[in-house]
């Protein structure tokens, strides 16, 4: 029985399992000190999970790997661990950039969607300082490293160029695309990302919240939202909560939650809301975001011993798909690094395209996510056609892959990406 089927039978967390479980002894103190809210068996998890670590030097790499600085420092702080000098002072300094990047972060937040606002574009902030309010309220727990905004499409490259007039340059997929292979884009795409040369704040600006529009159906620039106070003078407009819930399980599925953070602050946002955990789930699986829904509860229950309703412990426990993706998430969460579509073989890309099919059901998601994989982004930079030419896309998905991968292996190693 694998980790994941073994934990829907006990319901009980892996930190108080260790010694059973198949994770690293620094990997189960980070996932202790994602525990939320502060309290005192929050403490005891740290001390039993720090207990077992025999070598120091890997957790700063856990912590980077999986953005956990504010986590980590708060956990191991208020359980009184005594680290390695080196190890504490390495830490340290990543704590102290990021609270200085915090700040900035909030204010330009705010700044930019008031910007947006101002040109009469309708604008929701996603994740970030919205979430980590929500979610943490108390300090700076959720580290984040940029600035998510969702507009509608129709108003996307408006928006795009108002971001920026404000200084930004566009950084991913390329950093300068002419007027056709903008518009190519916001066809086809779903995001860009803009970096600030002065400040490096990054700017994820979004015009879809899917890549597949029937996992998140309805949510949009125009979807239900909610008011969150950073401050008496800082407000910003994120998704209503349930939108939120789904978008947040989405999100996470679509990256195989390589990173712990992602699923720290569902559960935290689960556990401080107090949320109607069965009506949130309802309400994905209404809007096509059931799978990921299942498989982000599967994870925090396994986790971190988030308490479900027992008819969807029963209910997603039984479900096959669910647990497959559960074990694939697990598997993510565990490697050393996240992946790079840069440096990924073949395979690696067809296990990647296989798992995005398993998010939804239906012959239309199925028709759908056909059509997704079949136009990448890559191949509108490098090769812009006319409108009337669009359809040599997914004829061309493959052989433009083939020839960015010979290239790429026939560079200098030093200028190969990591």
């Amino acid at each position: 029985m694998t980790a994941a089927r073994a934990y829907v039978a006990t319901a009980d967390p892996i930190v108080i399992g260790a010694m059973h479980s198949p994770f690293a002894p620094d990997f189960l103190l980070a996932v202790a000190c994602c525990r939320w809210p502060p309290s005192e068996e929050r403490v005891a998890a740290i001390r039993n999970a720090a207990s077992n670590v025999a070598d120091w030097d890997g957790l700063p790499h856990i912590v980077k790997r999986h953005r956990l600085i504010g986590l980590a420092t708060h956990g191991i702080r208020s359980a009184g661990i005594a680290l390695p000098p080196s190890v504490v002072d390495e830490l340290a300094a990543r704590s102290g950039r990021y609270k200085r990047h915090r700040l900035i972060l909030i204010a330009e937040t705010v700044r930019l969607q008031n910007v947006l606002v101002a040109g009469r574009i309708s604008v929701i902030v996603l994740k970030g300082v919205a979430l980590e309010q929500l979610a943490y309220t108390e300090l700076a727990a959720k580290q984040t490293r940029d600035i998510d905004l969702l507009v509608s499409p129709e108003r996307a490259e408006e928006a795009w160029q108002l971001i920026e007039r404000e200084g930004y340059k566009l950084s991913v997929p390329a950093k300068q695309l002419n007027r056709m292979q903008r518009r190519a884009l916001i066809t086809y795409g779903r995001e860009i990302e803009l970096v600030h040369p002065q400040t490096g704040m990054r700017v994820e600006l979004q015009w879809r919240a899917a890549d597949n529009p029937l996992l998140l159906k309805g949510v949009d620039a125009r979807a239900a939202t909610q008011t969150v106070s950073l401050s008496e003078s800082a407000v910003v407009r994120t998704l209503a909560s349930e939108d939120l819930f789904a978008y947040l399980c989405v999100h996470g599925a679509r990256h195989t939650w390589a990173r712990l953070k992602w699923l720290a602050d569902l559960n935290a946002l689960l556990v401080s809301t107090n949320a109607d955990i069965e009506h949130l789930y309802r309400h994905a699986y209404k809007i096509g975001a059931g799978l990921c829904a299942g498989q982000g509860l599967l994870l925090c229950q396994q986790i971190f011993g988030l308490k479900l309703p027992p008819s969807l412990v029963e209910g997603l426990g039984g479900d096959k798909r669910c647990r497959r993706l559960v074990d694939i998430a697990i598997a993510a969460l565990t490697a050393p690094r996240t992946s790079s579509d840069r440096n990924r073989g073949i395979r690696e890309v067809a296990r990647e395209i296989r798992y995005q099919f398993l998010l939804g059901q239906g012959l239309r998601f199925y028709a759908t996510q056909c059509w997704v994989a079949c136009i990448g982004t890559a191949d509108i930079v490098r090769l812009p056609l006319p409108r009337p030419l669009h359809f040599l896309y997914p004829l061309l998905r493959l052989p433009l892959w083939l020839w960015r991968r010979i290239k790429l292996a026939s560079s200098p190693p030093h200028l190969r990406p990591g």
